[in-house]
């Protein structure tokens, strides 16, 4: 860290003593003295750092120096501003305004701090003495792999020597406990590094895992056991929505809802919660979801203490692996499958696996460092490292953890310098947090790790840094987005325990609690709890901190002159101003005045990178932006700007991203302001009916960003008077765009021909995503169907349309969207067909497709369709007949919105394989013929909603056998179900809302268990309602007319659970103890009670809130 820092430290110095300015301010011999004495320091910097690894002392005299190092970086930052200033002042005013007392003061103040900073490397340099240092000596051997192409293919490496412990946890999970009535917890436990989180992953995707248990859900745990979170991130992961649930009683209906009944397999990985009492809360919440027989929780956990806590079955301890097995792993990460096994390295490399002890980890980080590397004296390096026999002082960790640990830090000291600080400033993130692979590298830019190097630029070095530091295993679980570009990793736990050892008190992140005062050593701090008050006095002692990311928004933004990065979302703003050395800025939910931040952003001479998300007051960029040249990434997101760009955006040279361009009719607002920008990643441009002529979109010069992968075109149809007469297809034709686009979207185009190169297949060869929406007066659309990866389709608003693709295919063996995955179709009334060419095979990985108001479309052959949502579909009888014969394998049908059919399309008996049908608004339809229903063999899900005609579902529903879910709504002709719906033994729960009467028949489902009633107009409820005797969950809601409770309820002995929530009448019949309705609910264990009263005049509602010893709550 040192050495590296002191360079930059050493050329900004030589920079500015060769500037007048150190002249004129009278630091010239200063300069000269520390330039004397860092050169000598610099020397010995390469012996000190191999001797810090064993000497303490050592190790702190390099900290005295890195803490000096930044104050004198701070100083010669800020000079360089003044610097700048100076010169631009020399060109435009007189030089007796150098006589200012502003500058005489900045004058007197940078002379006193290059004196104090003089003497405080004097000193250093003085002590150094003491060590014995030795110039020159070569550092520990860096070992330098070849820089290869950024690469977006993440392969995980092969899973060694765990093959008979996957199939003993297999074992356990699909036979041991796969009738157990009760939830199963089964704990593996070993050290760090043995890779507990692979073997659980490679259990986890296991297919017969995935065919045993309904669902598979996977929650990291980490330091911070939370039940809430645990809830949260559960719920999620089932229902693959954000929860906004904040109450833990809500958490635990939802949680109900969605595991009732299911066999699931949880997995909590990195477990470190000790505290029984915790876990006694969380196990009971889940054991309260009654889930199918045989649903188990899968533990990882590095202590016996939590195993013993959790566990319901002995646990399962990982080991080591063995020799044979450990050096197959070191092999296939050193040699790889091609390279040849040299004798003398293979010798050597076997003495450095039995130095890792059997750990994976240590194993493949070793092995990844050597990869590539045929130098006998490399290797040797490693093996005789005295890194090896390093005592570590923390006493929490087991000698074999230790042994682990000297090994990744072997690894560490044998990366480059760069690449250290890049991966030690990680230190600044929680354990198990998500990164961002991009906004990492920006923050690498703005605290000076990574600088460009001749013809490459410094975001490229960055992502070089990441794949070396990737490659070798410190960072690890990369994923990708849809285009298949990495956007975010994680640290293994045992390397972010290095980065915080290597940082020690240079970084502080806090994630509970408040922040607390920190040492004047911290140069890197963050703070994760979003609900705590920020107190900026905890920084004051602070001498030069570097970076501070706040994740909440209470609080002010910390006035540290010296930071080099900020991320925050408070609202007061005003200390941004001062922070003139900020390079980058991220605020995020912001809700400061547009003014605020506009004025605050403008003073920020160095800013490089300027990221503003959901900051809702701000409805465009400061007018004075480009002043702020060093600018190199503008980030919007969560907000379209209404108002224009700033003038002359064009001036910021070196930028590289521009997420957004409003196009403006002001001069300097065009789109000529984007020619010789080098944009990349993704680039909306809105506003195109302001552009004036086809020269201007010419200008644009998109053809030339090589680097863009994202297009968003966008006209609004508000055109200015001078735009109102252009050729759009002429600007279309202007905007070619590089043939590098992953993803292309277009919104209001008004011309009748797209542009030759929307039907250029090697201009759009790449692209993965598609979107057009509102090109109202186009006919054809652009040969999609040949485009070689596209994943995703979606057109709408076009109302000319007639077929998606109207190219012709030549040959048997040529498929049409060879790759597509997803389609959605809106609004296209004029649709016939997917392809003009008929008889072609098309779509053979299609799995989703959306239909919404398309009148006379006819549905292909559609192999591999799992997921059909149509919504307003004309000639809907032929539709629903081109399903049923052509989407054989579909899963899950949604269709809404249908006229004119009055039974269910006799073509869907063929879908064998439907689960989940969903009817809603078929306003014609009356019942479902029996052969029909016959047909759905695999159902598991009926949801019927607002069919007012539907008098009969038919005795079909007996032959229903997996249905488990079944949910009618709004059909109020529908008083009966049929006779033999005692054949439905797999269903669970019921659904009856907004209906006159519960549907005579249900009593006879033999196995319900959850019974949900809601918005009925029924004065009671019938009697039978109490021969139900297999419900355990009853829930009735906004039930205004409903005058009682029935008596027979008393019977239901396994009732466990009952809600009642809105329903006036029953408030004083249900009151505890004096009730009339009271004795019949007693005996029920828990209870919800909620009475509304309609509100009076004042619109006002009471409420009081009564408890007892059984559970019991009552609003009324």
């Amino acid at each position: 860290m040192a050495e590296a820092l002191l360079g930059i430290v050493i050329q900004n110095l030589q920079s500015f003593g060769q500037d007048q300015l150190a002249t004129f301010w009278g630091v010239d011999q200063h300069t000269q003295k520390l330039s004397s004495n860092l050169t000598a320091i610099r020397a010995v910097l390469r012996d000190a750092e191999r001797k810090q690894i064993t000497s303490h002392a050592v190790k702190d005299w390099l900290q005295k120096l890195t803490d000096a190092a930044y104050v004198l970086d701070d100083i010669l930052d800020e000079c360089s501003i003044h610097s700048t200033k100076v010169n631009f002042d020399d060109r435009h005013t007189p030089c007796l305004s150098r006589l200012h007392p502003k500058d005489v003061l900045l004058r007197f103040n940078i002379g006193k701090r290059m004196k104090d900073i003089t003497q405080r490397f004097h000193d250093i340099h003085e002590e150094r003495s003491m060590f014995n240092l030795v110039p020159g000596v070569t550092e520990v051997q860096t070992i330098h792999d070849n820089w290869r192409q950024t690469s977006s293919d993440i392969t995980e490496p092969i899973l060694y020597g765990r093959d008979q412990d996957r199939e003993k946890i297999l074992k356990f999970l699909l036979e041991d406990v796969s009738d157990s009535e009760d939830l199963s917890i089964y704990p593996i436990v070993g050290m760090g590094g043995l890779g507990k989180t692979t073997l659980a992953k490679q259990v986890f995707n296991d297919n017969r895992v995935r065919k045993h248990f309904d669902l598979t859900i996977w929650v990291c745990v980490s330091d911070d056991f939370n039940t809430m979170t645990i809830l949260q991130s559960i719920i999620e992961c089932i229902t693959r929505e954000s929860s906004n649930l904040i109450s833990l009683e809500a958490m635990r209906k939802k949680l109900e809802e969605v595991l009732y009944g299911m066999r699931y397999l949880l997995v909590l990985d990195d477990v470190w919660n000790e505290d029984q009492e915790k876990w006694k809360q969380l196990k009971g919440k889940l054991q309260c979801a009654r889930a199918a027989k045989g649903a188990t929780v899968l533990v990882t956990t590095r202590l016996e203490e939590v195993a013993s806590i959790m566990q319901t079955h002995p646990a399962y301890h990982l080991k080591e692996l063995s020799g044979d097995e450990s050096w197959s792993l070191f092999k296939y990460h050193a040699f790889g499958p091609n390279r040849e096994e040299m004798e003398e390295l293979v010798s050597i490399g076997k003495e450095i696996v039995r130095k890792c002890i059997g750990s994976p980890l240590a194993i493949k980080t070793l092995g990844s460092l050597l990869r590539d590397e045929s130098n006998v004296k490399q290797w040797q390096n490693v093996k005789e490292s005295e890194i090896w026999d390093m005592r570590e002082e923390s006493g929490s960790t087991t000698g074999e953890e230790n042994s682990i640990m000297r090994a990744l830090k072997l690894s560490y000291f044998n990366l480059e310098l760069s690449l250290r600080r890049c991966f030690s400033f990680c230190a600044i993130f929680p354990k198990d947090f998500v990164i961002e692979k991009e906004d990492l590298i920006h923050l690498w830019m703005a605290n000076g790790f990574i600088e460009s190097e001749r013809n490459i630029e410094v975001e490229d070095v960055g992502n070089k840094v990441w794949n070396k530091l990737y490659r070798r295993s410190f960072f690890q679980e990369a994923k990708c987005d849809e285009f298949g570009i990495v956007t975010s990793f994680k640290m293994h736990d045992l390397f972010h325990d290095l980065a915080r050892s290597i940082m020690g008190e240079e970084c502080a992140a806090f994630v509970e609690g408040r922040l607390t005062p920190l040492s004047t050593r911290v140069h890197y701090s963050s703070l994760f709890n979003s609900d705590v008050s920020v107190d900026m006095t905890a920084l004051k002692k602070v001498e030069s901190l570097r970076t501070f990311r706040h994740y909440g928004s209470i609080g002010p933004v910390p006035s540290n002159h010296c930071l080099r990065a900020l991320q925050t979302s408070s609202s007061l703003l005003s200390p941004l101003k001062d922070l003139t050395l900020l390079r980058y800025l991220s605020l995020r939910f912001s809700r400061s005045s547009e003014e605020s931040i506009n004025n605050s952003i403008c003073q920020l001479p160095k800013l490089q990178i300027l990221k503003l998300c959901y900051c809702l007051e701000l409805h465009g960029l400061p007018k004075d932006l480009t002043r702020l040249q060093d600018l190199r990434h503008i980030v919007i997101d969560g907000m379209d700007p209404t108002q224009e760009m700033p003038p002359n955006i064009g001036k910021l040279r070196h930028l590289r991203t521009l997420s957004i361009f409003v196009v403006g009719s002001k001069p300097g607002c065009g789109l000529a302001e984007l020619h010789s920008l080098n944009l990349g990643g993704r680039l909306r441009i809105i506003g195109l009916e302001n552009v004036p002529n086809e020269w201007d979109a010419k200008q644009a010069n998109l053809i030339s960003k090589k680097e863009l992968n994202r297009l968003y075109l966008s006209w609004d149809g508000r055109a200015n008077p001078k735009g109102s007469n252009v050729n759009v297809e002429r600007v279309l034709e202007a905007l070619e765009p590089p043939s590098t686009l992953k993803s292309f979207e277009m919104n209001g185009y008004e011309g009748r021909k797209l542009s030759s190169w929307m039907r250029n297949r090697a201009v759009l060869r790449d692209l993965v995503d598609v979107r057009l929406s509102n090109c109202d007066n186009c006919e054809e659309l652009s040969p999609l169907g040949k485009l070689p990866h596209l994943k995703r389709l979606k057109v709408s608003g076009m109302k000319n349309v007639k077929w998606i693709d109207g190219e012709t295919y030549d040959g048997v063996e040529e498929k049409a969207f060879p790759s597509l995955e997803e389609l959605s179709l809106y609004n296209l009334p004029k649709l016939e067909r997917l392809l003009r060419d008929e008889g072609v095979e098309m779509v053979p990985r299609l799995s989703k497709l959306i239909i919404y108001g398309v009148l006379n479309f006819k549905v292909p052959h559609l192999p591999c369709v799992e997921k059909l949502h149509a919504e307003r579909i004309g000639e809907a009888a032929s539709f629903m007949e081109g399903v049923g014969k052509n989407i054989a394998c579909l899963k899950t049908l949604s269709i809404k919105f249908i006229n004119g059919v009055v039974v269910l399309a006799d073509e869907f008996r063929r879908l064998s394989s439907l689960q989940e049908l969903y009817i809603e608004e078929w306003y014609d339809v009356e019942y479902f013929p029996e052969h029909v229903l016959e047909g759905l063999t695999s159902l598991r899900t009926l949801d019927i909603y607002d069919c007012k005609k539907l008098k009969s579902l038919s005795e079909g529903v007996g032959h229903l056998a997996c249905l488990e879910s079944l949910s009618i709504s709004k059909c109020p002709e529908l008083v009966a179900l049929p006779s033999n719906m005692s054949q439905l033994s797999a269903l669970r729960k019921v659904s009856i809302k907004y209906c006159c009467t519960l549907p005579y028949g249900l009593q006879f489902v033999p196995s319900l268990r959850t019974l949900d009633i809601g918005r009925c107009f029924s004065t009671s409820l019938p009697d039978w309602l109490g021969g139900m005797t297999t419900l355990e969950e009853l829930s009735i809601w906004d039930c205004e007319e409903l005058r009682s409770v029935p008596s027979s309820i008393q019977r239901l002995t396994n009732l466990s659970y009952l809600r009642i929530h809105y329903c006036p009448h029953l408030k004083k019949r249900c009151k505890r103890e004096i009730g009339e309705d009271w004795q019949y609910i007693n005996h029920i264990p828990r209870l919800e009670l909620y009475f509304w009263k309609k509100p009076t005049f004042c619109d006002e509602l009471k409420s009081v809130l009564f408890t007892s010893r059984r559970n019991v709550s009552l609003c009324l």
